[in-house]
């Protein structure tokens, strides 16, 4: 059960990191680093059988990088909605002056 905690510990850090790098930093790539360091320990963690390759052990690999995705997303819409505010309040500004 501490496994479990742990686990979950991990991926919530991971996932707000993901999200930080995706929301704040300009270039885009950098939130897709963790989503790809994921891909690919998943692919070394079946490909030398450190694990079975079957439905119960590959689930929680693929939801993980699913949230991991969804987070890069949703970070690059908000940095992009946040760059639109930024230049919406330089426009407004440019014509009040």
């Amino acid at each position: 059960m501490m496994e479990l905690f742990i686990s979950l510990g991990i991926a919530a850090i991971l996932m707000a990191l993901e999200y930080l790098l995706s929301a704040k930093l300009k270039n885009p790539f950098w939130g897709g680093i963790i989503p790809l360091i994921l891909i690919i320990a998943t692919i070394y963690i079946f490909s030398s059988r450190l694990l079975p390759l079957n439905r119960d052990s590959l689930f929680p690999f693929i939801l993980l990088i699913s949230f991991m995705l969804g987070d890069w997303i949703s970070g690059r819409e908000k940095y992009k909605k946040n760059q639109q505010k930024e230049l919406d309040k330089m426009k407004a500004k440019d014509m009040g002056d």
